[in-house]
Order: structure tokens, then sequence, then C-alpha cells
């Protein structure tokens, strides 16, 4: 009664043993090669959208920041021409009014976002 119906032999149990782990193996080496490709980009994607919401909310107090660090650039431009007696370089007249463009649009962007998405969807 307590035979096996089909008995097992060494070698049949060592080649399906083998043929198992060989198996897992490339399924293994599947999963890496084939699946993370597709999996990667998706995770990136979903962090990348955690960053843009995160940035969304965050953009009044970005705002708010800017405006105070333009101002206070502007400040220290003013006091060292007095302080100096002398005109500022060309060039950092240039760089503090793209500064000031790029607060000024930042500024209206809320009102110029509509127009711009419904100029783009046609």
């Amino acid at each position: 009664m307590n035979e096996q119906p089909f008995p097992l032999h060494r070698g049949t149990t060592r080649l399906a043993s083998a043929a198992a782990t060989t198996t897992a193996i490339g399924a293994i080496a599947c999963g890496v090669c084939c699946v993370l490709p597709f999996a990667l980009p998706a995770v990136a994607l979903a962090g990348t959208g955690g960053v843009i919401a995160w940035f969304g909310q965050a953009f009044w107090g970005a705002l708010y920041t800017a405006g105070a660090l333009v101002t206070l650039a502007w400040t220290w431009v003013a006091v060292i021409t007095f302080r100096t007696k002398r005109r500022p370089a060309p060039s950092t007249l240039r760089a503090m009014l793209m500064a000031t463009v790029a607060l000024g649009v930042a500024l209206i962007w809320p009102t110029l976002e509509p127009h711009i998405l419904r100029a783009l969807r046609g």
C-alpha cells in the first residue's frame, strides 16, 4: 500500500529539477530584459507627475519668492551703482531685465494659459 503509482527515478528527478531551474532563470531574464523597459518609464512618469503636481501647488509661493528676489536684486544693483558712482555692466542690466520680464510673464501666466491652450487645441 505504500507503493507510489509512478516510481520516480533519480535521473528523472534531476532532469526535472534542472529544467525547472532553467525555466525559472529564463523567466527572470525575460522579466529583466522585456518587462523592465516597459515598467521603468511608467514608474518614471508617475514620479514626474507627482513632482509636477507639487510644483503646481507651489506656484504662488514660488512666485512671491521670485518677486522678492528680483526686487532684492534690483535694490542691490541700485545700491552698488550709487556707492561706486559707476554704471552697472550691460550684461548685468540684460540679466536683470530678463529676470524682470520672466517674473512679469509668470505674474500674468494664469490669465494667458487658457488662451494659449485654446489656440494650441485649434
